[in-house]
């Protein structure tokens, strides 16, 4: 990797700071996967480059049953978290060992698809991502952050908070092999019934089937104010499909994925079904 300066900042300030100075000629590496596959594939050449292993962001907090994230805390912790099933087991289905250990989790959120699996189920979750800067600190809900990836020259994300899950959930991913695989399409779903059995709050989540990770809002309004039976999962199921905008690439044409997005969601709200 060539540079003329690779920074390690010592603390969120300093790191802030760096960028404010820099801009947009800073790179900004969390665990670098994303950045040396870049620079490998000889699509970026930085001149300035900014670690935030040291930067005091590799914390896992819990408060209250919430979670908040530190940007560059490794994949790897996020598959021992206890009360966030969705998201451990998708940080457990994100590459290989080697990987997990680098990658973060602030990282992820900037993977284009096929890749960014955690954005899935932090979707599903609610999360909302800390942005932080010379002007203070914000947050953003991660569906609106996604959107159009968009800090100012002095901003950096800090951590990513996700609220007490609510209801039951589940993640399926679905690859061209077992393991260590980008994905063909990823879904999670998060479902809260109420006394009837009927769903009250529902969030389906799409990996690989559009340019970033998304809600399917038409399915999840299938679903909602029904009973979570047959018929309200098949209707889910073709609106999610009939939604979703995926792309053709060497893992899978755009049209596999698009019924690949109806065969997984009904899969996974099969799965909340059972452990109903």
């Amino acid at each position: 990797m060539s540079t003329t300066a690779f920074f390690v900042p010592r603390t969120v300030d300093e790191a802030i700071e760096l960028k404010r100075e820099h801009g947009k000629n800073l790179v900004v590496m969390g665990g670098g996967t994303i950045v040396m596959g870049l620079v490998h594939d000889g699509q970026l050449f930085p001149k300035l480059a900014m670690s935030l292993a040291r930067a005091g962001m590799s914390d896992v907090r819990r408060r209250d049953g919430q979670f908040e994230i530190g940007a560059a805390t490794p994949v790897a912790r996020l598959t021992e978290l206890k009360g966030a099933a969705t998201l451990d087991r998708a940080a457990g289905m994100l590459g290989g060992p080697a990987l997990r250990t680098l990658a973060t989790a602030g990282g992820n959120l900037f993977a284009k698809a096929p890749y960014g699996d955690l954005c899935v189920p932090l979707l599903a979750m609610d999360a909302e991502v800390e942005i932080a800067g010379t002007e203070g600190r914000r947050t953003a809900p991660l569906e609106q952050f996604l959107s159009r990836r968009a800090l100012k020259n002095d901003e950096l994300v800090v951590s990513i908070r996700v609220p007490k899950p609510r209801g039951r959930g589940a993640y399926l991913k679905l690859g061209r092999r077992q393991a260590n695989t980008p994905s063909v399409v990823a879904v999670a779903v998060q479902v809260v019934l109420d006394g009837t059995g009927k769903c009250t709050d529902v969030r389906i989540a799409l990996g690989a089937a559009a340019p970033q990770a998304v809600r399917a809002k038409k399915a999840e309004a299938a679903l909602t104010g029904r009973r979570l039976d047959a018929a309200s999962i098949s209707a889910a199921a073709q609106a999610a499909q009939a939604e979703c905008n995926p792309a053709t690439d060497s893992l899978a044409s755009a049209w596999y994925r698009r019924e690949m997005v109806g065969v997984f969601v009904r899969r996974a709200l099969d799965e909340v079904g059972r452990t109903i």
